[in-house]
């Protein structure tokens, strides 16, 4: 992981050093024997998860926190009759892997992946480029999962996020929701004409409405998913679980999408 993202994450300036005691960590309920759910169901309740506190470390002179997860925002396995919890962590919610084989540095660069210009990874930014195919010119625009900007009305891969304060996962009040960041809005920041609802024309230096809570360098690229939010878009599904469930086809965006809140309603 790049030192700017770490220093951006982990710096604790109250306590000058790279640690944070926050309270972010799942706590999963047991549904069944073979069932957790990211809830907290009372009676006929379905709330978000409780959260306990845990130190949160991302240190830009340590790499042994990449392989830590606060936020426990992992998954179950479940196949053996048991279940085991599978992380998600600080290295993954970076690149938007959920697929262990590619679960650490090591682990990448002993995968054999090529960068664009084909070579064998063994850098962040070429893992990144290869991810998320930044140099296949407008092809990127279908491959690269975390860019936030909308094209047009029918195109998935832009970034929602929603603070919807509902409290319950069948209740669903729109009136209240509070827009962080839209893909299809443009910011104030360098706005070239008109208002925010307009999609954002990037060749004239606009941007994304809210774009620097999940960008950190400025590239419209998300800098991944939060590892101190289990929701990083708020859609009450877990980061793990929308990248997985969006894996099942091989084709990125067109379902689940953990920086775009995704509708919940159900009939």
């Amino acid at each position: 992981m790049p030192d700017f993202y770490e220093y951006y994450r982990g710096w604790n300036e109250a306590n000058d050093n790279w640690s944070s005691y926050l309270k972010i960590s799942v706590v999963w309920q047991q549904i069944t024997a073979t069932n957790w759910k990211p809830v907290n169901i009372t009676g006929t309740s379905i709330a978000r998860p409780e959260l306990a506190w845990t130190w949160f470390t991302h240190d830009a002179t340590d790499p042994s926190d990449a392989g830590q997860d606060a936020d426990n925002d992992g998954s179950w396995d479940c196949s053996s009759g048991s279940c085991l919890y599978i992380p998600y962590n600080n290295f993954q919610e970076y690149y938007g892997l959920v697929n262990a084989s590619l679960a650490s540095p090591s682990l990448v660069r002993q995968a054999g992946l090529y960068d664009c210009s084909g070579n064998i990874v063994q850098e962040w930014w070429q893992l990144r480029e290869s991810l998320l195919g930044t140099c296949s010119g407008n092809a990127a625009l279908s491959s690269n999962y975390f860019r936030m900007y909308r094209i047009n009305n029918a195109d998935l891969l832009y970034a929602l996020i929603i603070d919807d304060n509902d409290v319950d996962y069948e209740d669903i009040d729109t009136s209240d929701d509070e827009v962080l960041v839209n893909g299809a809005w443009t910011d104030v920041y360098q706005r070239f004409a008109g208002d925010q609802y307009h999609l954002p024309n990037t060749g004239l230096g606009e941007y994304v409405y809210g774009w620097w809570l999940i960008d950190i360098d400025g590239d419209q690229i998300a800098d991944g998913t939060n590892p101190a939010n289990w929701d990083t878009d708020g859609d009450w599904l877990n980061d793990f679980f929308e990248i997985e469930d969006d894996l099942l086809d091989g084709v990125r965006g067109n379902s689940g999408s953990p920086i775009r809140y995704d509708d919940r309603t159900t009939s």
